[in-house]
């Protein structure tokens, strides 16, 4: 009886141990997955796009056909916007503005240091997003106005 009751202890013994070492590994697996995670995070528009280059569109104007936006951002964090009012008197429809822009802290926007308003964009591959003045990418059934498409590396 002795025998058994040993038999017993040593067979639950080992199933204990065999059931801890597959919890290591799962804790392992999941260290790697955060590990993982923690390198594509570090990713972002500022430092993994060619970001620089010229950007165009057209965006929607409330007393004109249209806005022509051009803007063009170089490696020195330098920005040459322009925009000429579609429909107006040549007078008064070309808008010129030259400065810095910086980054957002997560390297996914950046906004323009202009002297009067603010102009804030999220920048993809290939095409930039004009925001809203909160920061938040324009929605609705005029969205894809607001989006400017590189045409010159």
């Amino acid at each position: 009886m002795k025998k058994i009751v040993l038999g017993l202890a040593i067979a639950a013994m080992t199933f204990v141990g065999c059931k801890n070492g597959e919890k290591t590994e799962t804790s392992s697996e999941e260290t790697t997955e955060t590990v993982d995670q923690a390198i594509v995070d570090s990713h972002n528009s500022e430092n993994s796009l060619d970001w620089a280059g010229v950007y165009e569109g057209t965006t929607p104007c409330a007393d004109c056909s249209g806005i022509e936006t051009i803007l063009e951002l170089k490696n020195d964090k330098t920005f040459k916007l322009s925009q000429t009012y579609l429909g107006k008197t040549e007078d008064d429809n070309l808008f010129t503005q030259e400065g810095n822009f910086i980054w957002n802290q997560d390297g996914t926007e950046i906004r323009l240091k202009i002297v009067s308003g603010s102009f804030q964009f999220k920048v993809g591959e290939n095409q930039v997003w004009m925001l809203d003045e909160k920061g938040n990418v324009i929605e609705g059934d005029l969205a894809n106005m607001y989006i400017l498409k590189k045409t010159i590396q």
